[in-house]
């Protein structure tokens, strides 16, 4: 039995549209990581530095958490932050974190731009704990800022 010309031309543009859906059917579950880490220094006061994730843009239970750790090498403090992240703008975003066993640290992080590849992206960071750098901006101009994801 001969099958038509046709029935095979509309079987094969039925398999290009499944086989062009299936990578954006993926790509629609993909989510936006965005890292920061680096260390800079409250002037005068103590050296800084952090590393923390976060989970931007995304369909899934932890869009806009984030999670990482601080540390105040004068003060002596090392911690463990959790937060929440807001893209301000294009490729600008701010993280706002805490420590996750006590007070000690409280602090948003927010890159500017432009987004360069490795560590030499600026992160300013300001705090109301620990109290010895309240009303101090703390800045990082070696910074790595990835944004992945869609």
């Amino acid at each position: 039995m001969r099958i038509s010309i046709l029935y095979c031309l509309s079987l094969a543009l039925v398999a290009v549209l499944v086989i062009a859906a299936v990578p954006a059917l993926r790509a629609a579950n993909n989510s936006e990581q965005i890292v920061f880490s680096g260390t800079g220094a409250f002037d005068s006061v103590t050296p800084f530095g952090f590393w923390i994730w976060c989970e931007g843009d995304s369909n899934n239970p932890y869009q806009g958490e984030c999670n990482g750790a601080m540390y105040f090498y004068g003060l002596g403090i090392t911690k463990h932050v959790a937060g929440m992240i807001t893209e301000t703008s294009t490729d600008v975003y701010q993280m706002d974190v805490v420590s996750t066993k006590d007070d000690s640290v409280a602090c948003t992080l927010t890159n500017s731009l432009p987004l360069n590849h490795g560590p030499r992206n600026t992160v300013t960071a300001t705090c109301t704990a620990p109290a010895a750098v309240q009303g101090i901006t703390g800045t990082s101009t070696n910074a790595v800022v990835n944004v992945t994801g869609p």
